[in-house]
């Protein structure tokens, strides 16, 4: 285990001395960029931790509209029933009076009236 953590840290190292020399940046320069990375990326899981919340929010908010909106179809559903039972003696009554009209038709159109 010392073994795997020294080679990792020298292994570190030569990274470190290899970036500066590449990006010709002092070791001062590479600390702030480290930080600068490690900061982005803290603020990006608190960026994250927070949309996960605003989402259960959100959810949790939805459930609640789904459950007002089922109140309201079981309303609806309940009126549509009161109002059809209250056309229903006047939609027979409409019926009936059709019924006589088209048997009265048919009537005058099997003894046509001669001229």
């Amino acid at each position: 285990m010392a073994k795997f953590i020294r080679n990792s840290l020298i292994g570190l190292g030569l990274s470190a001395t290899a970036y500066m020399l590449v990006n010709q940046k002092t070791p001062k320069a590479v600390y702030h960029d480290i930080k600068s990375y490690v900061q982005e990326v803290l603020d990006a899981v608190d960026d994250l931790q927070t949309a996960k919340e605003d989402l259960s929010d959100a959810n949790s908010n939805l459930s609640v509209q789904f459950a007002h909106a089922a109140e309201v179809l079981d309303d609806i559903q309940t009126d549509i029933e009161k109002f059809q039972f209250n056309i229903e003696p006047h939609l027979a009554l409409i019926k009936k009076h059709g019924d006589h009209l088209q048997a009265t038709l048919d009537k005058l159109g099997a003894h046509p009236q001669s001229k």
